[in-house]
């Protein structure tokens, strides 16, 4: 039989790491360089068709992403309710409702595995960007069927770069990893997520579906694209190198960025998947 202790012990050390990390990013998270999350929040809003009155709760929330163009959407008769593991999350993005001045939002912080709210309460639940990070997104989702009305739906936003610059940054990081021993990631490979809605489906959920976008961001030098490497978590890898060997990976791949740099800046394709299901 499978030990339910060791499989919650080693959760939880892996959310307190995720958690850690989210606040160490939290002040400067999606604030440098292309706005791209805030895009993929506004498009996952439109694609779920988010109204005037709607109860909307945001998992794994962060900055607000989804948060504030949902809130935009539900108007002063709906209500937007962001939770996230991080504290900084928390923080950051509190600060910015208030000073917004929004009424229809809040954020809490609260595991996505154990949401503190009744079955039913919301029409819509969002989660950007997120689901690949949870040590068991299956908990997760069945919570948010839990807490979903019926007929209500849930949509998740996953993304990989299929350009050129992406595929060698990704194997020469791995590389890296691989020579000098130190951690790419905490959470789950994202690519587990985008090929198909099986996870929504084994969630107890209907009619699911992707919905694909190609986007290109542009970055306005090779320094921005590599501050923005410290605004998510891709930091993790970067922060886990020693000195030398940043130095070493930084000068290679600011070789390699003046070399692909466009005259308008350095582009970087996403293949944006939104993943929709029904209660």
């Amino acid at each position: 039989m499978p030990n339910t202790h060791e499989d919650d012990t080693e959760s939880s050390a892996v959310k307190a790491e995720i958690a850690g990390l989210y606040s160490r990013v939290a002040p400067r998270y999606s604030q440098v360089g292309p706005t791209r999350f805030a895009y993929v929040g506004r498009r996952l809003v439109e694609h779920l068709g988010i109204g005037e009155g709607a109860q909307v709760l945001d998992v794994a929330a962060g900055r607000g992403a989804n948060l504030f163009p949902a809130a935009e959407k539900t108007g002063a008769s709906g209500h937007v309710t962001g939770i996230d593991l991080s504290e900084g999350m928390v923080r950051e993005t509190s600060a910015e409702i208030a000073r917004r001045g929004i009424s229809n939002a809040e954020i809490r912080l609260m595991d996505a595995e154990r949401l503190e709210f009744e079955d039913a309460s919301f029409d819509f639940v969002t989660c950007g960007f997120a689901i690949f990070l949870f040590p068991r997104p299956d908990v997760a989702l069945a919570e948010v069927w839990r807490v979903l009305r019926p007929g209500g739906r849930v949509g998740l936003s996953v993304a990989h770069n299929p350009d050129a610059l992406s595929q060698w940054y990704g194997a020469h990081l791995t590389a890296y990893a691989e020579r000098y021993h130190f951690p790419l990631r905490v959470g789950g490979d994202r690519l587990q997520f985008t090929s198909n809605p099986s996870h929504l489906e084994r969630a107890g959920f209907y009619d699911a579906h992707i919905i694909q976008e190609l986007k290109t961001f542009v970055y306005a030098s090779p320094q921005e694209w590599w501050d923005e490497k410290w605004t998510h978590g891709t930091r993790y890898a970067l922060e886990h190198m020693p000195p030398d060997v940043l130095e070493r990976f930084k000068s290679e791949v600011f070789a390699k960025l003046v070399e692909v740099q466009q005259p308008d800046g350095i582009h970087e394709e996403w293949r944006i998947h939104y993943h929709i299901g029904k209660r």
